[in-house]
């Protein structure tokens, strides 16, 4: 019987290179993590990062969170309507516009917020180790710079 190479080969080997190591790396550092807070404190995915994206900027709408990070519209809006059901957040008719609605985290939000934050930032730290303090700096850069570029690619006719 032959051995195959390990596993990690396709890293090096795939036709999209930077792409397959960005989602292998975000899958193996979010999917543990988000999974952990779920069994502990009862919060979906789509749930997590509403609130991560609520704790940074209040007073956003479904549609801007589906906006901003490419969840389905129906993913973000039962996790709107769980979140408020749970007392984590609120909504309001946006002064504004009547149509729309705005989210805001509430008081237990914030606290279910702090109470599995800390677990992610010592993921993310454990993850950053095998970097230098030079490294992870230039990382940081060139991920800003990807970041900063996205919305002008990721609206585009997809495969």
């Amino acid at each position: 019987m032959t051995s195959q190479p390990p596993l990690s080969d396709i890293l090096h080997g795939v036709s999209i290179p930077y792409a397959y190591k960005l989602g292998y790396m975000i899958n193996t550092y979010r999917e543990p993590s988000f999974r952990s807070i779920e069994i502990k404190h009862g919060l979906t995915r789509p749930e997590i990062l509403s609130l991560i994206l609520l704790h940074y900027r209040d007073g956003v709408s479904a549609s801007d969170i589906c906006d901003f990070s490419g969840h389905l519209k129906n993913n973000i809006s039962r996790a709107v309507t769980a979140l408020e059901s749970k007392g984590l957040i609120r909504r309001e008719t946006d002064k504004e516009d009547q149509r729309r609605q705005v989210i805001y985290i509430t008081a237990s939000g914030r606290r279910m917020h702090n109470k599995f934050m800390p677990g992610l930032v010592e993921r993310e730290k454990v993850m950053m180790e095998c970097l230098s303090c030079n490294e992870q700096e230039q990382l940081k850069h060139l991920l800003t710079k990807l970041c900063a570029h996205a919305p002008t690619w990721r609206d585009e006719e997809h495969v």
